[in-house]
């Protein structure tokens, strides 16, 4: 199951690369999921090649690392093994693994980690990283809330980002732990969150009236107000990096996917930061129902899946 699980963190990630920041409207005109699709432009294509994974599952592992690892669960034993994966890469391949938010400037020495924090707990809507790296504490047993406060509070304090981290560490037990029904996903995790953000537990709650099949009202409701405001590229209709949004759009998408093969699908033609709503979908969807389903380019293009499997397997050893 964690096998699957990680392989299909990786193979949603890595999908969504090459169509990160593409648009909802042109990728159902130019995407049909045959082969990869490499539409980046600038520095977004930087060090971009099929199956190549990129922040998302990096600071997966890295979590997976520090859930393993001896030491007390802190934000500090995070952002050791999450720079060590970072590093890690580096010095694998000589080149940056694609991706990095905020944080790739505390990695640089750029700005403080207390900086960072400032920056995403200021923020309205705080950034993404916390939901799209939670995936591995739905193995966290009794620990799962307080673990996913950390993983939030490590980089982005603020409770937006610590509901979205309780939402999908609370969907993958619910669904690879409790082998949940999925029409009552979105009901069972927003349970664990009204007392944190109420805004959240709202969109929750709105969310869950939707059906399968999205109109462009719905994606709005999902995605907040479209194109994408205060974005360097304009014009741009999909999912920002948002961790409410993200972690409600992942909800959705699990609850609708008829297989992980549909999840992707599904999660790629939001439009916008579609490499982290794919990972988080495909991943636990994959946990449950295998990988077959998935394209077998797909599978075979994974970057370094060999290490992937190898950490799945410590993990399973060691948390499960």
């Amino acid at each position: 199951m964690i096998k699957n699980t990680l392989l299909g963190i990786a193979i949603g990630d890595s999908y969504g690369f090459g169509l990160e920041f593409s648009s909802r409207d042109w990728i159902l005109q130019n995407v049909d999921f045959s082969h990869f699709v490499n539409n980046l432009k600038s520095k977004w294509a930087e060090n971009y090649k099929e199956g190549r994974y990129t922040d998302d599952t990096e600071m997966t592992i890295g979590l997976m690392n520090a859930m393993m690892d001896k030491r007390v669960f802190s934000e500090e034993l995070l952002l050791e093994h999450w720079k060590a994966e970072y590093d890690w890469f580096y010095e694998d391949k000589n080149i940056l693994r694609p991706g990095h938010g905020s944080i790739k400037e505390y990695y640089n020495k750029e700005a403080s980690i207390e900086d960072i924090r400032k920056l995403q707990g200021s923020k309205q809507y705080p950034g993404n990283a916390p939901p799209m790296r939670a995936v591995p504490l739905g193995f966290a047993g009794e620990k799962l809330e307080e673990y996913a406060i950390i993983n939030a509070d490590a980089t982005h304090p603020h409770p937006k980002a610590r509901a979205a981290s309780i939402i999908v560490a609370r969907a993958a037990k619910y669904i690879l732990v409790k082998n949940g029904d999925k029409k009552d996903l979105i009901k069972y995790c927003g349970e664990f969150i009204k007392e944190i953000d109420a805004e959240t537990y709202q969109y929750l709650k709105a969310i869950d009236s939707l059906k399968g099949e999205l109109t462009e009202k719905d994606y709005e409701l999902l995605c907040g107000p479209q194109p994408i405001s205060n974005f360097p590229i304009k014009n741009l209709y999909g999912l920002a990096t948002d961790a409410m949004r993200t972690a409600g759009a992942a909800l959705h998408t699990i609850k609708y996917a008829e297989n992980p093969f549909d999840a992707l699908k599904r999660s790629i033609q939001y439009g916008g930061d579609v490499d982290s709503l794919a990972a988080i979908t495909v991943g636990i969807t994959a946990g449950r129902d295998g990988l077959e389903s998935i394209p077998q380019y797909m599978q075979d293009k994974i970057e370094d899946k060999n290490r992937l499997e190898r950490i799945a397997e410590d993990f399973e050893k060691k948390i499960i």
